[in-house]
């Protein structure tokens, strides 16, 4: 493997991993910012679920903040993620695994949400940067439960 393959597959995994740390952090504005201007979200329950899209940075900064902003924690684990890159390294795909844990106060209970998902990316580079061009994100499992205080 050549260097440059080495170091482009160490940025696309650091693409990966900050977009995570982000969420943990509730910056949805720099979460949009990793996406093309034209990016594309789309997310469905399980493998069969109905596929919605949000297209653009503006709508991804108001999705992602209507997820995270109101919860009163969020932590994102990352797993295994495998990258294919094309033949001039500017144009990639990947899949992600994740374990992302919202928790809301619901009722004066702290309700953690947990979610094991399967990224499914489109990557580009531009100007010797990598974007997320199209991320799917399917919701393998959701499981709710309350925490102990």
């Amino acid at each position: 493997m050549r260097t440059e393959e080495l170091k482009d597959r160490l940025e696309l995994k650091e693409l990966v991993d900050v977009f995570a740390n982000l969420s943990d952090v509730k910056d949805a504005k720099s979460q949009g910012n990793l996406f093309l201007p034209d990016g594309k979200l789309e997310f469905q329950m399980g493998f069969d679920g109905e596929v919605k899209d949000i297209v653009g940075r503006e709508a991804l900064v108001e999705a992602f903040s209507a997820t995270i902003n109101p919860c009163v924690s969020v932590y994102h684990i990352n797993g295994q993620h495998t990258v294919e890159l094309n033949e001039d390294m500017t144009e990639a795909t990947g899949v992600a695994y994740c374990v992302a844990t919202l928790v809301n106060e619901v009722d004066g209970k702290l309700i953690a949400t947990e979610n094991k998902v399967r990224y499914t990316d489109e990557y580009s580079k531009l100007d010797g940067k990598w974007f997320i061009k199209k991320r799917r994100t399917t919701f393998l499992i959701s499981e709710k439960h309350e925490l102990a205080q």
